[in-house]
């Protein structure tokens, strides 16, 4: 018989495994105290988890169904089981277990409501879960992206804008809020500060290509041209193949009136990537035989 004493022991080594990710030993724990206490629903939870880390997920919730039988309201379970469903991309079965635990005021619960909502496309429900996750924890990161790119997919670039700069104040040095705030400011004609954000992530990743981009994307919007050209010329002696790269300075010769320039880079970029949708739209401007339309 396991004593008191030998089960905070079981628990401890079952808690470094996880922590060290040594799953199979942190499974063979928890079987083995549910064997000792079938009785205990924490160890079957603990051990539903350890198999969502795994992601063995028909083992996780064949488990946590288990528990589920003997509880049938136990919040842990049920978001245990959310996760699950979630993970094997059941979403109307993550919907069943998660609206459940709706009425508690979790952060976790309607984060994970609101994610299930946007794989669903269902924005507004999506929206309505990700505001209360940040009325409830108004530092969640996550909650935050997620609700600034769910506003983003219904055009509401002004109240993305919002939550991003709020987060911002918080977390002034998340990259991740940085780009998308400045991509998102882009969107509402507000390109200085676009520019300025944008800056801000390539100052601690000066080779991300997508920040190059867009800050250059938003230096040709606020007509500061030569500042746009540097950007993307950095970015050319980064990657000389770049078709994107290319493309922004086919755009950037097209507002500075030089067409022949311009589709040069267009036809460099299809050299590169023949089937570059982008490259191909911009190409609409020239007739097939090279020459530029008048």
């Amino acid at each position: 018989m396991v004593n008191e004493h030998r089960v905070a022991q079981l628990l401890d080594e079952a808690q470094y495994h996880e922590e060290h990710q040594k799953w199979l030993h942190a499974v063979q724990i928890y079987q083995q105290l549910i064997n000792e206490f079938p009785e205990q629903l924490d160890f079957r939870i603990k051990l539903g988890n350890v198999y969502l880390e795994m992601g063995n997920l028909p083992a996780a919730e064949l488990i946590l169904l288990q528990a589920l039988s003997n509880d049938s309201e136990n919040p842990d379970i049920l978001y245990s089981l959310g996760i699950a469903c979630y993970q094997s991309e059941d979403f109307e079965r993550a919907l069943f277990y998660m609206r459940q635990l709706a009425s508690y005021r979790l952060p976790k619960v309607h984060y994970s409501l609101g994610l299930i909502y946007w794989r669903r496309a269902e924005f507004l429900h999506a929206e309505r879960h990700l505001r209360l996750t940040m009325e409830f924890q108004p530092d969640h990161v996550n909650a935050a992206l997620a609700l600034a790119e769910t506003c983003i997919r219904q055009n509401k670039f002004s109240d993305a804008a919002t939550v991003l700069r709020d987060i911002n104040v918080l977390v002034p040095q998340d990259t991740a809020v940085q780009y998308l705030l400045g991509t998102t400011l882009i969107s509402t004609g507000e390109y200085e500060d676009a520019v300025l954000h944008l800056r801000r992530v390539l100052e601690t990743e000066p080779a991300d290509e997508n920040a190059l981009l867009a800050c250059a994307g938003a230096l040709i919007k606020a007509d500061r041209f030569t500042e746009a050209e540097e950007e993307l010329k950095t970015q050319l002696r980064h990657d000389e193949r770049s078709a994107r790269t290319l493309i922004a300075f086919g755009k950037l010769a097209l507002v500075r009136a030089n067409r022949r320039k311009a589709e040069e880079y267009f036809r460099r970029a299809l050299e590169l990537e023949p089937e570059n949708t982008d490259a191909l739209e911009q190409m609409r401007y020239f007739t097939p035989n090279g020459k530029t339309t008048t």
